[in-house]
């Protein structure tokens, strides 16, 4: 089996708010000389696609440290398409944009700048230079914002927190959890899992956590409603990510929802984050 190495939005998406690197190796079997396309649709965000190639250039990749060689090798060019919103069509255009001070990188964008709703449908067509054509279906979820954090600090100054948000219990909906800990200008990750609402009680969803924190660090709280699409990639990628650690399993198949070609796998889809912050105080 080849190294395949993602470097993507979906890697870097913790670092939304906060200034994070991540260094992944992934084994997925029976998968080579192919191409993975990301693209993570937000509400109020411009639009950025990411494609590479499959290959496992180097033993790790550092988005940091990333020589213009490096990504040449990386990066898929020339590739034609067009996104459509709500059935309208934008013309996907191979150009190069860096993001923040942690470099997001993306090499493919739209012709002209789109205004993304919650609950907008979203539809992609992409045309590769060896012939492949593939499409994708998604849409924006709407918001679920955050309503409250509360804080409960001990006798000895540390603090644990709760995070509270509502969910429709009347229907399936899905959800990444991220909280962070910002202590002296670093910043640590607690949490990052996905889940779905059936954990939810009345229609409002919990999310605590252990005595993490002190007087003086500031909290970083993150709910973000996902697809179902988004929740099969995710699971499936850490889970290859979990095997590659163990010997005596097998990394499983990457649970893509773009469509078309053996050759082309990833994820197309929109996402709606909700952000509060809160410096724990005595």
């Amino acid at each position: 089996m080849k190294n395949f190495h993602i470097f993507s939005f979906f890697i870097l998406l913790i670092t939304l708010a906060c200034d994070l690197d991540k260094e992944i190796e992934v084994d997925i079997p029976n998968f080579d000389d192919g191409y993975v396309v990301e693209a993570y649709i937000m509400p109020d965000q411009p639009f950025g696609m990411l494609i590479t190639k499959s290959f496992g250039y180097f033993d790790i990749f550092d988005s940091t440290s990333v020589m213009e060689e490096q990504l040449s090798k990386m990066l898929v060019d020339d590739v034609t398409g067009y996104l459509y919103v709500n059935g309208k069509e934008y013309e996907i255009q191979n150009q190069y944009r860096i993001f923040g001070e942690n470099p997001i990188i993306y090499n493919y964008n739209l012709s002209k700048r789109v205004r993304f709703e919650p609950e907008d449908e979203l539809e992609i067509h992409l045309r590769f230079p060896t012939g492949e054509e593939v499409r994708s279906k998604t849409i924006i979820p709407q918001d679920r914002a955050i309503d409250s954090v509360a804080l409960y600090i001990n006798e000895h100054g540390e603090a644990r927190s709760q995070t509270y948000f509502q969910t429709d219990s009347t229907r399936e909906e899905f959800f990444r959890r991220q909280l962070f800990r910002i202590r002296e200008g670093r910043i640590a990750v607690l949490q990052d899992f996905v889940t779905d609402n059936r954990i939810a009680s009345r229609g409002k969803i919990i999310f605590g956590s252990g005595y993490d924190f002190e007087i003086g660090d500031t909290l970083h709280s993150r709910v973000i409603h996902i697809t179902k699409d988004y929740f099969k990639f995710f699971n499936s990628v850490s889970g290859s990510i979990g095997a590659n650690a163990n010997p005596f399993s097998q990394p499983g198949k990457i649970e893509s929802n773009i469509q078309g070609s053996d050759r082309v796998i990833g994820i197309f889809t929109g996402m709606n984050s909700t952000d509060l912050s809160r410096e724990i105080l005595e």
